[in-house]
């Protein structure tokens, strides 16, 4: 083999190799590119649609944790307990069975809430924060005309899965 025909043989590796690195440079752009805007785009994620949701989840799940009868009482508790998660849903489950319930069914206790406004505050991928006005009418045997309060709250929904659920609630 002559230095020459090594020369040129050496040229095409590395011809060859320059080509290669190239080729896989463009494609890993690609696949970057593709990521970054069908899974990773944070705008995707917290855009109108994802804004209406958001603030949908938390006012239809502060009616339904604040709204209960006495006679529906414990379909009314289960139902809001699945708009729950984590901590909350622990401490709501708890709170409710040992003073909700009893206070409905002894003493006849019955609220109904009411989403007067709501208004996103912040908005990630996976959390949220919604301030939730509310006015809030609460009875019972003892004072059959209706107690009417107005309160706001601050409510935190976390996304599991498809769903946004509330994660933390706090008044304000």
């Amino acid at each position: 083999m002559t230095v020459e025909h090594a020369g040129v043989s050496g040229r095409r590796v590395h011809r060859w190799g320059l080509i290669a690195a190239a080729v896989l440079l463009i494609a890993s752009a690609a696949v970057l590119a593709t990521l970054y805007v069908t899974q990773y785009r944070a705008d995707s994620q917290t855009g109108p649609a994802a804004q209406e949701a958001v603030v949908a989840a938390a006012s239809n799940a502060t009616t339904a944790l604040l709204s209960y009868a006495p006679e529906t009482i414990d379909s009314d508790l289960e139902a809001a307990r699945s708009m729950m998660t984590g901590e909350f849903a622990t401490y709501y489950g708890k709170f409710t069975a040992d003073v909700v319930a009893p206070a409905a069914r002894d003493r006849g206790v019955q609220a109904q809430a009411h989403v007067i406004d709501s208004a996103l505050m912040e908005l990630h991928p996976d959390q949220a924060k919604v301030l939730v006005f509310l006015k809030q009418q609460t009875a019972s045997r003892e004072r059959p005309e209706p107690a009417v309060t107005a309160n706001s709250v601050v409510v935190t929904v976390s996304k599991v899965g498809d769903d946004w659920l509330v994660s933390a609630f706090d008044p304000v």
